[in-house]
């Protein structure tokens, strides 16, 4: 596996870079408290440039493997970014990685639709076809590479059944968004599995990671009602596309479909957003926690890693999202990930 040991569970983290120098020191932080990769957010309206911020956090670690978390098909053409991925592997070889997705935040906020099955898998491959070979063709056109080629794992982030077989068709490793509940886990690894059979692949090789939001604090409540911003995020993952073969209980798929409709992704991932505060007036906290989180005290989070870990689920991205993230990085080194391991 590229990023975790298979004889341990392995965390990696997300960190969205809001102002560089800061963000420096959470790459820093990340590698000393053992994490195995540092993902950054790729969103041009909220963030700052991702392909520079990986630069930086390559500049000034040592170990972490490190790239984009993830990147979409609308916004960046795959020669763009295969130049911008090829470019960090020649800062630092055997260190980057690039996530794809269908398009979050980075496409709202530029007024435009994320992308559909069909076009996610023909990006991908292009982004495959243009670092091993140097040339694709996209969209009936020849797009090329002419200065390098590298073996540079690509992941895809996936929220439904489509998308997680297509990522055991076609890419290096898939980030999983569907949830940690065992009934939950149990069906995306057979959407993998199906996706992977389909392409004649080895499923076993392909690198498989759940993207829960975390949080540590005196109790479960306290750290849940930290933390609303980004179940509000799980809940809108819920509601794409459709919220049919989710594993949604029927009373709760109109309050899903609700957040989805109402969500404000000018407000994406920022604590205190009227989207956090519509799942806790729907009565969804608990519900998207005990599905998408590891929150609670440092028992709480090493006991529902544990029970995650025996579902089938045991390397975990998180997202982190807290005005102190060094703060909480450290603490969850000291505690859950020495707990666990």
């Amino acid at each position: 596996m590229y990023l975790y040991s298979e004889d341990k569970i392995g965390f990696a983290v997300t960190l969205l870079p809001n102002g560089l120098d800061e963000f420096v020191s959470w790459c820093k932080t990340a590698e000393s408290c053992g994490f195995n990769a540092v993902g950054i957010g790729d969103s041009q309206s909220l963030y700052r440039e991702v392909f520079l911020a990986c630069a930086l956090a390559l500049q000034n670690t040592e170990r972490v493997k490190v790239g984009p978390r993830v990147i979409n098909p609308v916004t960046r053409h795959p020669a763009v970014s295969a130049s911008g991925v090829l470019t960090l592997e020649e800062m630092a070889p055997g260190r980057a990685l690039l996530g794809i997705g269908t398009g979050d935040s980075s496409v709202h906020n530029a007024g435009v639709k994320p992308a559909n099955m069909a076009q996610t898998k023909a990006y991908t491959s292009a982004v495959q076809d243009l670092l091993t070979k140097g040339e694709t063709v996209y969209h009936g056109e020849t797009a090329r590479l002419t200065w390098g080629s590298a073996e540079i794992p690509v992941y895809i982030a996936a929220s439904g059944p489509k998308t997680l077989e297509l990522a055991g068709e076609v890419a290096d490793g898939v980030i999983i968004q569907t949830g940690l509940l065992p009934e939950v886990v149990e069906d995306a690894l057979a959407c993998i599995r199906r996706g992977a059979e389909r392409a004649g692949r080895d499923f076993d090789k392909i690198d498989k990671t759940w993207f829960p939001w975390v949080n540590v604090a005196s109790s479960r409540e306290e750290a849940i009602d930290n933390i609303l911003h980004s179940l509000a995020s799980g809940a809108k993952h819920l509601g794409r596309f459709t919220t049919q073969g989710k594993h949604i209980p029927e009373n709760m798929i109109p309050m899903i479909e609700q957040v989805y409709a109402e969500y404000k992704f000018e407000q994406h991932q920022i604590p205190g957003n009227d989207n956090g505060k519509l799942v806790k007036e729907l009565g969804l906290a608990d519900y998207l926690a005990d599905r998408f989180a590891i929150v609670g005290t440092p028992e709480d989070c090493a006991r529902k890693v544990e029970e995650a870990a025996e579902a089938g689920a045991r390397h975990f991205w998180m997202s982190v999202h807290f005005p102190d993230k060094e703060a909480f990085m450290k603490q969850w080194s000291e505690t859950v990930m020495k707990s666990v391991n």
